[in-house]
């Protein structure tokens, strides 16, 4: 059997796959989307021909079990995906929800980041290579302040220490938004989540998505390669196994 099929997990109406989902497509993905959020089961492992699992993001925070009840089956199902050596890429919520798995904390920024931000290498890695004030789209409240135990810290960024972080092969937490342009940003600001009634940091008559859409080409150059790259070497390792 074929294993090239990339598992995202939706958990929020307006944070689709969209970019990721389309730069994977490119390098000879199939994709398959559980739209967990509108009711569609988590499952409790991964089909045969799942390559890798992509959680999204979303505006609730991840330990709000009570309220969205498929985040239990989500952080157990990420538990065992990194634990069976399936690579997993956690984005924004995602990366939360697969930081808290594995045991790790996740807390509230004392400063959000909405909008574009800079991030930073902290240590070198093959697929992360982000190097030094790289472009990222933010949009959170939450963080993950306490890596999992044997985690290594990958990038941060002024506001947020751990922008990526490593937990296994290929699996990796990323708190920005590399799926996320500037249509996608102005759904969010559409309708305000918690991060964002509680920002004070745009100028007045200057939209989010606007200062998205100017970077669309510096983020696309950023992040396309890295998450190609990532491809690239998940298909690589399936192809051997």
């Amino acid at each position: 059997m074929t294993r090239n099929v990339v598992l995202f997990i939706q958990n929020y109406a307006t944070d689709p796959p969209h970019l990721v989902a389309d730069w994977l497509l490119e390098v000879g993905f199939s994709i398959r989307t559980i739209r967990a959020f509108d009711g569609e089961a988590v499952p409790s492992h991964l089909s045969e021909d799942v390559a890798a699992l992509i959680p999204l993001g979303g505006a609730m925070n991840a330990m709000q079990d009570a309220e969205y009840p498929w985040l239990v089956d989500e952080k157990k199902l990420i538990k065992q995906t990194v634990e069976s050596g399936t690579p997993v890429l956690g984005i924004c919520l995602g990366a939360q929800l697969l930081g808290a798995a594995l045991g790790g904390t996740v807390s509230r920024l004392t400063s959000n980041e909405i909008g574009i931000y800079e991030i930073n290498q902290v240590v070198e890695d093959p697929i992360m290579n982000v190097g030094s004030a790289s472009p990222a789209t933010q949009w959170h409240e939450d963080y993950v302040s306490v890596l999992p135990a044997g985690a290594t810290l990958i990038a941060n960024s002024e506001l947020c220490p751990t922008q990526i972080f490593k937990v296994g092969e290929l699996s990796y937490g990323l708190q920005c938004h590399p799926e996320a342009d500037s249509s996608i940003v102005a759904l969010w600001e559409a309708k305000p989540d918690n991060a964002f009634a509680n920002f004070d940091g745009a100028p007045d008559g200057v939209t989010v998505a606007s200062t998205v859409q100017v970077r669309e080409g510096d983020l696309e150059k950023t992040w396309k390669p890295i998450i190609q790259n990532w491809g690239r070497a998940v298909l690589k390792r399936t192809s051997v196994k």
